[in-house]
């Protein structure tokens, strides 16, 4: 029950929380079979949170054990469908054993044809590249075939799951589910040899993520792919729907990276514009028209309610583990339950102030998009400014560049 209490109020969240959320290939998930989502984990809990919210099956998940502290928290993490992991870490050995119990709660949820979703990565790392995979997805599909001769098939679909900006509020968030693998066409040699079908399956999986996840070539290039990557982003045609299932950015910045070593320049291009104030976005779009200014004060006022919950939330965020893998999502978790908690505010507000704290909650995605607009105009108006001659400089360089 609390599952499906909780879903929409993180669907709402997320839909402001990031300014755009892109999923494609939601066709490859059967609706009605034994399916493992297997992602890559590039947070700590905000990718199963996305595909919880925005495709239409009911998830079960795994997570650290370490999280099973006190009763409350076990019972608030099973109402979750969350499943423990131990590690050695956890407690040692008999920990470990424990986990024996977590890959027969699997085995029935496959079973029972319901989905669940592993982080097949075993390790939350930000960034743009795929890690190895651990062999646990591999086990569970094959062990809940090996050990239920009536479940016909376990669909492993790959999902690649991309942030632009992790760390950032109002950033983009990029996945697309592949086509499935067929655990069942590793079953026999999985039973004649386990170590070689679960090595097999891995290995195919591996190879059928990584066709899903953005993977620049080197740490040292990070900043130089980042720097063109963005110049590419800024040549797609802007969304209006936070949410959207096209694959298109997605798809584009695979193929820059697949292109090859972007040109030097784009480094000094983007520390040029640095120094003058502007973005490449401004640069590109000077000639916009101005948006009406009463529509930035009107959003402003709708947010203010909310301003203290935000700044709550990134208090918890700071005083939590300062890593980009999970100051975000702790954030976001702190903001989407303040926001049910301050729904208690309609119980002692007057008609004006409940329709006041109504109108913030219901529009408050719009608002950050006016206010988004307002201050982009502001550095389209500053690129207007610049001299003639240094602007018509930059384009072309630009347009080199790309």
């Amino acid at each position: 029950m609390l599952y499906y209490l909780v879903r929409p109020v993180a669907r709402y969240v997320l839909r402001y929380y990031y300014r755009h959320i892109d999923l494609a290939g939601l066709e490859h998930i059967p609706p009605e079979a034994a399916v493992i989502l297997a992602s890559n984990h590039p947070t700590a809990f905000i990718e199963p949170c996305i595909l919880a919210c925005f495709q239409p099956r009911s998830l079960h998940f795994l997570a650290r054990g370490d999280l099973y502290k006190n009763k409350l928290a076990i019972r608030v993490l099973r109402a979750l469908h969350i499943l423990p992991v131990y590690r050695m870490q956890d407690g040692g050995y008999g920990k470990l054993t424990e986990n024996y119990a977590t890959f027969e709660a699997c085995y029935k949820v496959l079973s029972r044809r319901r989905a669940l979703m592993i982080l097949a990565e075993g390790r939350c790392i930000n960034e743009k590249r795929l890690r190895p995979l651990k062999k646990g997805t591999a086990r569970i599909a094959l062990g809940a075939l090996d050990r239920d001769t009536t479940l016909p098939e376990v669909y492993i679909v790959p999902v690649g799951v991309n942030f632009v900006a992790a760390e950032r509020v109002r950033s983009t968030v990029m996945i697309r589910c592949g086509k499935p693998l067929l655990a069942s066409q590793y079953l026999q040699t999985y039973r004649e040899n386990e170590a070689m079908g679960l090595r097999a399956l891995t290995e195919d999986l591996r190879e059928a993520l990584s066709e899903h996840v953005l993977q620049l070539p080197a740490a040292a290039d990070d900043a130089l792919y980042e720097a063109h990557l963005q110049l590419v982003r800024n040549e797609l045609p802007p969304l209006s729907r936070s949410v959207t299932h096209g694959g298109v950015q997605l798809a584009t910045e695979l193929a820059v990276v697949a292109s090859g070593r972007p040109d030097e320049r784009v480094l000094t291009y983007t520390q040029r514009l640095q120094h003058l104030g502007i973005t490449d976005r401004d640069l590109l779009t000077s000639g916009a028209t101005e948006p009406m200014p009463w529509l930035a004060f009107l959003a402003l006022f709708l947010l203010i309610p909310q301003l203290p919950l935000w700044l709550i939330a990134e208090i918890i965020a700071l005083g939590g583990p300062r890593t980009v893998e999970f100051y975000s999502p702790v954030r976001f978790a702190a903001v989407a339950v303040g926001t049910v908690v301050s729904l208690l505010a309609l119980l002692v507000l007057s008609w004006a102030g409940k329709l006041y704290f109504a109108l913030s909650l219901l529009l408050n995605n719009w608002s950050l998009r006016q206010l988004e607009a307002w201050r982009q105009w502001r550095g389209r108006r500053r690129a207007q400014q610049l001299d003639p001659e240094l602007r018509a400089e930059l384009l072309t360089l630009r347009q080199d560049l790309l």
